[in-house]
């Protein structure tokens, strides 16, 4: 059976993902993250995949190429995101391994 993938163009600079803010006993996301996420969702014409699948993102300062594959199934007894457990590792060598996760270029996350 072969496999989907779907390849997508979000046009304009990518941004990062801002920290959560505190305020009135409450916590929330910033507005321009917000704004940013609607800006992905908007041009996202593709299937909805289910089971395990692979995000490629390329960023470059005029746009975003994200692809999605479906990968063979996995099992695995990990619950969280590949992405929290990544940035983890980035968070715990900063000031160690590199002066700071900014100068990560490229990262490789998989759960197993």
């Amino acid at each position: 059976m072969r496999k989907r993938s779907y390849k997508f163009t979000v046009p304009g600079k990518p941004k990062v993902k801002g920290r959560p803010r505190f305020a009135r006993g409450r916590t929330y996301t910033p507005k321009s993250t917000l704004e940013h996420e609607e800006h992905i969702r908007n041009h996202y014409d593709g299937p909805k995949f289910e089971g395990p699948i692979s995000i490629s993102c390329v960023f470059t300062s005029k746009r975003t190429q994200i692809t999605i594959s479906e990968l063979d199934d996995s099992e695995t007894k990990l619950r969280g995101d590949t992405t929290n457990y990544l940035k983890a590792v980035e968070d715990a060598l900063n000031g160690i391994a590199y002066d700071d996760d900014i100068m990560v270029y490229r990262i490789v996350g998989r759960k197993k």
